[in-house]
């Protein structure tokens, strides 16, 4: 289907992003006690834009540059509400994945509904496809589905039967009558992205609505034959996780402006040294976070322009740098949270939520630096990478 919409740059988003920013802040606890995205805030993003940037241009989407816009975007809105960033991220990436998927699947979604929004289920507690005619038969349960209240079609990573070999890992779709939603999110961190479990119980997926996770890690999704854009045409695994560090980037800034804020605010503390140096301290590791980003944000689309397999070495840096960067943003909160006052432990504080919700950012598993830095070590060593999320790609080239 054709749209009429006019694709807005990236400085405009931007623009609208700022704008909401105070609105974002006042409900930012009460979106940590209600532990999900108040209606209010997804209505505002959807009406921003926001959840189109990476959705094909054929449903109204603006298929903007991947990792820059994310950077953009993660800066802006992650200061006022890292839960709120984290759930436009997330969810506007979902709009990626489905555009990798068959021209069916992409009508089903999207056709009556180009507003649809969609959740993943990646973290499976067990679940398998059972092949039938016409796709699979899928049962299980999935952790961490972040925005699942807010949305009506899930993704799942379902490792699908395939006769005496091993199970070949699908990404699947599933409308909301497919799925149960149980209330499981009780964190610490990042409390209002109502990261809550989905279940399913022998719903029948058409293979049509399915995606070999290999193809989507080699950048060779079927999406490609509809979707010309090149960020359709980039590898899974390392580009994916820009949509958890552009919201910790966003809270690591918010975090500094309020410990500056706290600083200045009080004749003692503005001229304390101590304070000064982790204003420096904190300020140098956020913004070498931002620049290592901005850099192979820049090499990503090199690479997705070109069209080309991307080599092995490039992968593992990209995922390196993602990981190094999200823990840069949680060392120099960290520092910030520890130098504060004791009037930062109060409930509710922007400083010391800060600290938590990066705390959980890097407990996920797409910026796990102990499982990616082993790849990185892995291929520098000349061996492959012992992990198949990465696809199969040229070591030089």
């Amino acid at each position: 289907m054709a749209s009429t919409r006019t694709t807005p740059t990236i400085a405009e988003l931007v623009a609208r992003a700022e704008a909401l920013l105070p609105r974002l802040r006042e409900r930012a606890a009460a979106t940590e006690e209600q532990r999900r995205v108040p209606d209010e805030t997804i209505a505002e993003f959807r009406a921003a834009g926001f959840f189109r940037l990476f959705q094909p241009a054929r449903y109204g989407g603006y298929e903007l540059d991947y990792g820059l816009t994310q950077i953009e975007l993660g800066t802006r809105l992650g200061r006022a509400c890292g839960s709120s960033a984290w759930v436009q991220s997330v969810v506007a990436c979902h709009a990626w994945l489905l555009g990798m998927f068959p021209r069916a699947a992409q009508d089903a979604v999207w056709g009556d509904d180009p507003d649809a929004l969609l959740a993943t289920g990646i973290a499976m507690r067990h679940g398998e496809g059972r092949p039938v005619p016409g796709g699979f038969r899928v049962t299980g349960h999935w952790e961490f589905s972040s925005g699942i209240d807010s949305v009506g079609w899930v993704l799942l990573f379902v490792p699908c039967l395939t006769g005496d070999g091993p199970p070949l890992m699908r990404c699947c779709l599933l409308p909301r009558a497919d799925y149960t939603i149980e209330d499981t999110w009780y964190a610490a961190g990042l409390r209002g992205t109502g990261s809550k479990d989905v279940v399913v119980h022998d719903a029948f997926v058409p293979e049509a609505h399915t995606v070999p996770i290999p193809a989507m890690a080699a950048g060779e999704a079927p999406g490609r034959a509809v979707n010309s854009a090149w960020i359709y045409r980039l590898p899974l695994t390392p580009v994916f996780p820009y949509n958890l560090v552009g919201p910790a980037l966003g809270i690591a800034y918010g975090a500094l402006d309020e410990y500056i804020a706290q600083t200045a605010a009080r004749p003692d503390r503005r001229e304390s040294v101590p304070r000064h140096l982790r204003i420096a301290e904190a300020s140098a590791e956020i913004a070498a976070a931002e620049a290592l980003l901005r850099a192979d944000a820049a090499e990503i689309k090199w690479w997705g322009e070109a069209g080309t397999a991307v080599p092995m070495e490039r992968r593992v840096t990209w995922l390196r740098n993602l990981c190094y960067a999200a823990r840069l943003c949680q060392q120099a909160v960290d520092r910030l949270v520890t130098a504060a006052s004791a009037h930062s432990l109060f409930e509710p504080s922007a400083l010391h939520r800060a600290a938590r919700d990066l705390h959980a950012v890097i407990n996920h598993v797409g910026v796990s630096w102990d499982n990616w830095g082993v790849c990185y070590g892995r291929v520098r060593v000349g061996l492959d990478p012992a992990n198949p999320l990465l696809g199969a790609a040229p070591r030089h080239g």
